[in-house]
């Protein structure tokens, strides 16, 4: 169905990555404490009964303040099981990871960071009048994410690739083509070929006066690519920053608070996003899980300006630094049809959550269809509610998941939720042709979301994300097109057969599901 496009060269290195170890001395590390902390709780119930019995009572307090925060309920019945399976143990263990999970220096750091960025984000009144008239029964999902601080944009173009290396082939045209910067930010850069092809550019351009920026996450890319990567990039000219390095606080869970955004800036001008990361397989040059389906979107024109604040948000926040925003500005002004609103999430934003609010009132304000691809269905119920609801209702819903995975507890949980679904009577397939990691919602032919968002909990609460509200354009159709071809190549699941299932596996589904937030 899908032909892989482009060329690139064979990879220059294929040493073993250092990064590897890190991980897994932070690891050791983390196992270490548990220990210690074991340790300590049953030293304390045996010699020091009255300390254990004042921090039975700090238990208390802490399970107080869990429940009476504004959390997920997920989250919060998830560390209510671990307190009350394990007392003092669970809350000395929830103070050390259940909380943030950052310094509160870095923490701050992040909020102001952010909150400067979003005093660029002005909305044009013309582009806002304009979209009220022509899609008045969207007002609702355009006026809450400029609530939220997120402007509309008209005066775009965009462009949608149903594959991975469809994007890249014209990024890195993009990126040739460059006068003023390059800003890219991944969760994952690895060492191949896709990368060399883009390292090759990126020090051409910089030797020609073009200011280079480059983010990823640590964790996401620590064991595909060598520790030495930034001193590289910095020694090239090329400016680079590993977002929250792993090992600057082993005494939290730092697989949270991971930036998952995928944005790629050429001169202001011109903007991608979707699920693509810099990797070899995301353009089906290594298939260790079959064909690696992916998709991604270009804008050209005013939208763009969105996802540069965004870039520059994060980049300042790990490089503590002010960026000169002005200077980023879009500088070209283009037609099209259609209207744009790029947005971002992160685990500062609570109570709000955008990606989340959006995915949520796109279902419950659907009228004909809602079609949802995604590589984890790790939900809690309020999400469940909602789709079934819509689908109890008549609405044609419809949700895509990888049938060859690549986390295997991660799938059993998203299996978890099969049966409520398929009762209610949402459609869900299972893509087999590969890994399918596109994240997309669709509703009605007339708006969608297309970014960086899975529809999990570590996307709606624990991860920097971002992803494109899109209305009232016409590569929406194009969009329809590619996620019908996944139905199409994906296998059905029927709820007469899913309900036979084995039972070991419904046990497993079951217990894992109540792990959830973890994944």
């Amino acid at each position: 169905m899908y032909q892989v496009s482009g060329s690139y060269p064979a990879a220059k290195r294929n040493k073993r990555t250092p990064g590897t170890m890190r991980v897994l001395m932070v690891l050791l590390a983390l196992f270490a404490q548990l220990l210690l902390l074991a340790y300590f709780v049953d030293l304390l119930s045996q010699n020091a009964v009255y300390l254990y019995f004042l921090l039975e009572i700090t238990g208390a307090l802490v399970v107080a303040f869990i429940v009476t925060k504004d959390r997920n309920p997920s989250y919060t019945i998830f560390w209510l099981i671990i307190m009350l399976a394990l007392p003092v143990f669970g809350y000395l263990l929830f103070l050390l990871w259940g909380t943030t999970g950052l310094t509160h220096r870095r923490s701050r750091i992040i909020r102001e960071s952010i909150a400067h960025g979003q005093t660029f984000l002005k909305q044009d009144p013309p582009a806002s009048a304009e979209f009220l008239d022509k899609h008045p029964s969207r007002k609702r999902l355009g006026t809450y994410l400029s609530n939220e601080g997120f402007p509309i944009y008209s005066h775009t173009l965009c462009t949608y690739y149903p594959l991975g290396e469809l994007q890249f082939d014209k990024l890195l045209e993009d990126m040739e083509q460059a006068q003023k910067f390059i800003f890219l930010e991944y969760f994952i850069i690895a060492e191949g070929q896709l990368w060399d092809r883009i390292h090759d550019i990126l020090r051409q351009k910089v030797q020609q006066g073009v200011e280079i920026r480059v983010l990823f996450d640590d964790l996401g890319s620590s064991t595909k690519i060598s520790d030495s990567l930034t001193k590289e990039l910095r020694n090239e000219g090329i400016q680079a920053i590993r977002f929250n390095p792993v090992q600057t606080n082993i005494f939290r869970l730092l697989i949270n608070y991971r930036n998952h955004q995928k944005i790629a800036v050429i001169d202001g001008n011109i903007g991608y996003t979707g699920g693509t990361n810099i990797a070899d397989e995301y353009v089906n040059l290594t298939h260790e899980l079959g064909h690696w389906k992916d998709t991604a979107i270009r804008l050209e024109g005013a939208a763009v300006w969105s996802l540069t604040v965004t870039f520059l948000q994060m980049w300042d926040s790990e490089s503590d630094t002010r960026s000169d925003y002005q200077r980023c500005m879009p500088a070209v002004d283009v037609g099209g049809t259609g209207f744009y609103q790029p947005f971002a999430d992160g685990p500062f934003n609570h109570p709000n959550n955008p990606a989340e609010e959006m995915y949520s009132q796109i279902i419950a304000g659907a009228q004909q269809y809602v079609y949802i691809t995604t590589p984890y269905l790790v939900i809690d119920n309020s999400m469940k509610d909602i789709l079934c609801i819509a689908a109890k209702g008549g609405v044609d819903v419809r949700i895509a998941t990888p049938k060859i995975w690549d986390h295997w507890y991660v799938h059993m949980v998203t299996q978890s939720n099969y049966e409520d679904l398929l009762a209610a009577g949402v459609r869900i397939y299972e893509y087999t042709p590969g890994f399918l990691h596109a994240k997309i919602i669709l509703s009605d032919d007339d708006n969608g979301v297309v970014g960086s968002i899975n529809m999990d909990y570590r996307s709606f609460f624990l991860h920097f994300e971002n992803g494109v509200w899109i209305c009232g354009a016409p590569v929406l159709q194009d969009i329809k097109t590619d996620v019908m071809n996944i139905f199409a190549a994906s296998e059905e699941i029927k709820l007469a057969e899913w309900t036979n299932r084995p039972q070991h596996k419904k046990i497993a589904q079951d217990i894992l599901r109540i792990l959830a937030p973890l994944f």
